[in-house]
């Protein structure tokens, strides 16, 4: 029978204290699983990827220090070449985990879970993308939001998602090319079908 061969995985992180503690625990608990390498940024995880294509699994810090939060666009860019990521961060925001899974994560583990990483790891190899529950109170929310907007129209959708997000009636008015007044009616309307 043949020998199964090494899982390879990139870690991208910034901070010496998690490059050394994730990568020791990886080679104490596993034999199949190699950190092939540790990288800081996007540029270096780049260039990882020109000497070593075969890449199985990417450990991405989503907020390295060097550009805030582009371990997001390491994520898609990793993704869209077929390398599964897991976010691996100490960031509990639910719209960051949110855009690593939009961005392409199969999963998304906080720190302070790192027992938890060999198993996602094996898990992303065998396709099996369990979601870690660090992960899923924020992916069940937005379930949860998005089949509440669905009794809306698409325009009132739009207004809901940019009141969300903070913007006054002015800004949204001026970002969707509408009147004041209109944006004040469809809020009314949108309010009316939620609170019913």
């Amino acid at each position: 029978m043949e020998d199964k061969k090494n899982v390879k995985v990139v870690l991208v992180e910034d901070d010496p204290f998690w490059q050394e503690n994730i990568s020791k625990y990886i080679k104490k608990e596993t034999d199949n699983i190699d950190v092939v390498d540790v990288v800081v940024c996007k540029e270096e995880m780049l260039e990882v990827l020109i000497k070593e294509p075969e890449i199985d699994v990417a450990l991405i810090d989503i907020n390295l220090t060097r550009a805030n939060l582009d371990g997001i666009e390491i994520i898609e860019i990793l993704s869209n070449q077929g390398i599964k990521t897991i976010a691996l961060t100490s960031i509990v925001d639910k719209e960051v985990i949110i855009n690593s899974f939009e961005s392409g994560a199969i999963n998304y583990i906080n720190k302070s879970s790192i027992f938890d990483i060999i198993s996602a790891i094996q898990e992303a190899v065998e396709g099996r993308n369990r979601i870690h529950s660090d992960a899923s109170p924020a992916l069940l929310s937005k379930m949860k939001e998005e089949k509440k907007i669905r009794i809306l129209t698409s325009s009132e959708q739009e207004i809901y998602i940019l009141q969300q997000k903070g913007y006054s009636r002015k800004k949204i008015a001026e970002t969707l090319f509408k009147s004041v007044e209109t944006v004040k009616k469809q809020i009314q309307s949108i309010k009316k079908k939620l609170n019913a």
